[in-house]
């Protein structure tokens, strides 16, 4: 026979490398499907000419926890990501942000809240919680970009995506967010890596990046 002892040791690594990169493969198979999907949630989309204006509500984003936070006396912030991306593509055609600054005055016993846009900055004093969720996260009538980058798209089919997050870990999170999009021209991303892809921003973002998210798409649209 020709096999020797060194044959039979390579014979060995051989069906050894085998089963690890069979394992490998399966454990990325079964990542995949562990991989939560993005709920669809109903978002009103009306145009006036090719600009979208959205409305939707978040306000399951406020758990018992949530709540606890927005009541202790310390600032809280609220920031809500809107995208929209191409229907089967990964890449958001625009973007916008609404940022709530909410302080509870123990005193008072009322919640003063600072209300910041790409466009708007503007304080109020709500009497409860609901008055938070109302400023907050009951979105009503957002513009999304302007009519020209939604012309590019003209009777294609959009989705919107909403990230809505308390306490992002990076404090200049809106900031940067809002010095992008005076710049951008209403909204258009030209390749800015910040904002990423569908999936690294919805489906493989990284936990704990906020003390609380929530996250959702809506369902297809057709541009006008």
């Amino acid at each position: 026979m020709l096999f020797d002892g060194a044959g039979l040791a390579w014979g060995r690594g051989v069906r050894f490398a085998h089963a690890v990169l069979v394992s490998a493969v399966l454990l990325i198979a079964a990542t995949v499907r562990a991989e939560p999907a993005v709920p669809t949630r109903a978002m009103l989309v009306q145009w006036a000419g090719q600009l979208p204006r959205l409305s939707f509500s978040a306000d399951d984003f406020v758990t018992a926890s949530v709540a606890e936070k927005l009541g202790s006396g310390l600032p809280q912030r609220i920031v809500t990501r809107v995208y929209a991306y191409p229907e089967g593509g990964q890449q958001p055609i625009t973007v916008t942000v609404l940022s709530c600054r909410v302080v509870y005055d123990l005193w008072e016993g009322v919640y003063r809240v600072q209300e910041q846009t790409a466009s708007a900055d503007r304080s109020r004093t709500v009497p409860d919680l609901k008055g938070v969720v109302q400023t907050c996260l009951n979105v009503r009538v957002m513009a999304l970009g302007d009519e020209a980058t939604f012309a590019r798209h003209r009777s294609k089919r959009i989705y919107f995506g909403a990230l809505v997050e308390l306490n992002p870990l990076s404090p200049d999170t809106v900031q940067r967010i809002r010095r992008w999009l005076s710049k951008s021209g209403g909204g258009q991303l030209r390749g800015d890596a910040f904002f990423g892809s569908f999936v690294s921003i919805f489906v493989s973002r990284r936990m704990g990046s906020a003390e609380h998210t929530l996250a959702f798409r809506s369902n297809t649209f057709t541009v006008p």
